[in-house]
């Protein structure tokens, strides 16, 4: 039986793209949603290997996550998360050194421990005054707010209200394994963005796979995977979409279209962006995620849920999260799933490299951070994602804010992605649900 033709259509299959079809489904429409991977959910992508499930980018889902929490219950998933409890370990002169608690007790727990001096921590009190300043200040998804006070770079911020201490073992390792680049040239706002996140609660346990959320909402949709988008254009009227698949070259006219794919894809595809938003999409650089995935024969008896490493180890390793802890069943009895995630800078290094070759130094980094990690490795996946988020820096957030002030709400092509807002699973779900509120209310008038 044929599908009947679509009134809107989806240009992406990661999570923005599928809560924006989902949200449009809701309000009555006839929705097409257009994948070109073989698989949907974009960064929320999961594969399978030998009783192992392996998170391919995103791994850690906050308790903060309104918006996943929200699709979860409206798709019929009711909630499906458990409280994580979340301990921290930050490298220093050799050893691992224990940080714990939730949200804002990883900060506080650096009090009680070696990390940082005793001058330090007596410090730390002010950038928790100043947290609570900037939670006034900013409110959630307010970029008119952040692009006022996106004015100084976080070394600045932590030399005039903090020390280097303070800088080097805990902004530095917090921001660099959250957005896997050098913190040097990051905007304040992003540290207080950060920690604000953080007051919202700990991490969740969730069902195997990140990837439960979309392919639970695909099967609720057409989606259709293997489906490369080559154009979209405007109509009298609506929209124009051609596309590939392993059928042939196809076109479709609708009512709408939401284009939830990241930016250069947008410049690529959609030749009708007003000038205003190209000149700004194409202003705001990407930066490049290299992950790799470790599937170990022996569960770890004593690593803790994240490690955070610092500029001052000499590593190009940012974060490595114990993937088993929030998926429970992501492993065979007894064993455990473990990931790194490297710094941009070394993706871009890497280049050309042949994955066993890099494996290898991986490994090495790995054994630097948590000794004998390689011989407990079953097996390793390796995962590039060369425009995985928006680079920061600052002026990032007066950017954003002034491109979602030229974004139309009238235009029957509505944009959505974390390049509108931060790179998260959150952001980018609220980003797909903007839009389809937008194009909804455009769809219906005339």
């Amino acid at each position: 039986m044929n599908k009947p033709e679509p009134d809107v259509v989806v240009v992406g299959g990661g999570i923005a793209g599928l809560a924006a079809a989902f949200r449009l489904q809701q309000q009555g429409r006839t929705v097409t949603v257009f994948e070109a991977a073989d698989s949907v959910g974009g960064m929320m992508r999961s594969t399978r290997r030998d009783g192992f499930v392996l998170n391919r980018a995103a791994t850690l889902l906050p308790g903060g996550h309104a918006a996943v929490i929200r699709l979860c219950a409206d798709a019929g998933l009711g909630n499906p998360f458990r409280p994580l409890p979340l301990s921290v370990g930050i490298p220093r002169d050799g050893r691992l050194r224990s940080l714990g608690g939730e949200g804002l007790g990883a900060v506080m727990e650096s009090v009680r421990t070696d990390l940082l001096s005793s001058r330090s921590k007596l410090l730390l009190g002010r950038l928790l005054v100043d947290l609570r300043r900037w939670k006034r200040r900013l409110g959630h998804d307010d970029y008119e707010a952040a692009a006022r006070l996106d004015t100084e770079t976080v070394p600045t911020y932590a030399r005039r209200r903090l020390n280097q201490e303070i800088y080097d073992y805990l902004i530095d390792p917090l921001l660099r394994g959250v957005y896997l680049e050098d913190p040097a040239k990051m905007s304040v706002v992003d540290l207080f963005v950060t920690l604000g996140k953080f007051t919202q609660g700990g991490p969740m346990r969730y069902p195997t796979g990140i990837d439960f959320l979309a392919r639970h909402l695909a099967s609720l949709l057409d989606a259709r995977t293997g489906a490369t988008v080559q154009e979209v254009r405007r109509t009298e009227a609506g929209v124009r979409t051609r596309w590939h698949d392993a059928d042939g070259d196809h076109t479709v006219e609708t009512r709408g279209c939401v284009l939830a794919v990241n930016g250069p894809a947008v410049l690529d595809i959609y030749p009708d962006l007003p000038d205003g938003q190209r000149k700004l999409i194409e202003s705001i650089p990407y930066a490049g995620i290299l992950k790799g995935i470790f599937a170990l024969r022996r569960a770890p008896a004593n690593l803790p849920g994240l490690i955070a490493v610092p500029s001052k180890a000499g590593l190009s390793l940012g974060i490595v999260t114990y993937d088993s802890r929030s998926m429970p069943e992501s492993a065979p009895a007894g064993k455990a799933v473990v990931s790194g995630h490297w710094v941009d800078s070394y993706l871009t290094a890497a280049a050309g490299r042949p994955d066993d070759e890099l494996l290898a130094e991986m490994l090495r980094h790995m054994d630097a951070v948590v000794p004998g990690f390689s011989g407990e490795v079953e097996f390793a996946q390796l995962e590039r994602w060369d425009a995985a988020a928006n680079s920061r820096s600052v002026g990032f957030y007066r950017t954003v804010a002034e491109l979602r002030r030229l974004m139309d709400p009238e235009d029957v092509v509505q944009l959505a992605g974390d390049y509108l807002g931060n790179p998260s699973t959150n952001g980018s779900a609220e980003s797909g649900e903007r839009a389809a509120a937008a194009l909804g209310n455009r769809l219906r008038r005339p």
